[in-house]
């Protein structure tokens, strides 16, 4: 298949070009030569390729920053899907598009986990932002897959896994701080990247919760990081009230791949399984270009 990537210099989207490339045709333009805000951009190039597929992986990401930035962001995030869609509808073209655990309000009790056709109920603006771009895709395009995942790391990008280890490599931080009252999966983009390939496989259509299996707090999340690291640092609870920051976040971020899994092809693992083999990895990497920032 022939297919357009957008934001594959970002952290999903890398590894989706990774992935992708190995059996179809990837074309991924930069913002520069199609900024997904501008319609006549979007028709000019989908006309011009005409892609069997497009994936959008392009986003306003921070979350606090989201708080105030209202007018970006929904360009970015909802207005550029809606585009996207119509461009889509027009072309016969699949779309495909990243949503998030945001888009809830992470008040189910745990450890019960979300299912994709709970009702969003976002706390923050960026979770409001997905919530709208989800149903701008929805109402304009017959052929779509939405990809919801949550607390994702790679080795392309900025996450919490990375700033869990900058963290830990300083001499004079003698203790880590970790919320203990939020659940979450975290999940590899490597692996949301194969899982998207698999329903590009069996021309999957609706909506999908794609993240590691099982759940663990922020805290657990980093005593496993250090552990595998063989860093030794004592790793102190917290709740997630704690951080002072602009935009509320959800405390239960458990999403179930019930979709995936109805039609046999989650190929998610367990969340430690596929951080240890992450680590395995790109871990001494990872340390050492911290190191490196500090020294």
């Amino acid at each position: 298949m022939k297919i357009i990537l957008l934001g594959s210099s970002g952290m999903l989207g890398h590894d989706c070009k990774e992935i992708l490339s190995k059996n179809h045709e990837i074309i991924a333009p930069s913002r520069n030569e199609m900024d997904i805000t501008r319609w006549d951009e979007v028709i000019e190039t989908l006309q011009t390729i005409l892609p069997d597929v497009v994936v959008n992986c392009a986003a306003f990401t921070d979350v606090d920053t989201c708080e105030t930035e209202e007018f970006l962001v929904r360009k970015s995030n909802v207005e550029g899907p809606r585009n996207l869609a119509q461009g889509c509808a027009r072309f016969g073209c699949k779309l495909v598009h990243i949503s998030s655990d945001y888009i809830f309000d992470g008040q189910k009790m745990l450890p019960q986990p979300y299912f994709e056709d709970d009702s969003p109920a976002p706390l923050s603006a960026y979770g409001k932002s997905k919530m709208e771009s989800e149903v701008a895709v929805r109402d304009n395009s017959p052929n779509y897959i939405i990809v919801r995942t949550s607390w994702l790391y790679g080795m392309n990008g900025d996450n919490y896994v990375k700033s869990i280890i900058r963290r830990a490599v300083q001499k004079d931080v003698k203790s880590l701080i970790a919320a203990n009252d939020q659940f979450g999966s975290p999940t590899w983009t490597y692996r949301v990247s194969k899982q998207i390939a698999e329903l590009l496989k069996i021309d999957g259509r609706g909506t999908y919760h794609a993240t590691a299996e099982g759940h663990c707090t922020r805290q657990e999340c980093t005593q496993a990081v250090l552990k595998k690291l063989k860093i030794k640092k004592k790793v102190e609870a917290c709740s997630l009230r704690d951080f002072e920051t602009r935009a509320n976040r959800p405390m239960n971020c458990i999403l179930e791949n019930r979709m995936l899994k109805q039609q046999g092809i989650n190929i998610m693992p367990a969340w430690r399984e596929d951080l240890n083999a992450f680590l395995s990895e790109f871990g001494k990497k990872i340390v050492a270009e911290a190191k490196a920032a500090i020294s």
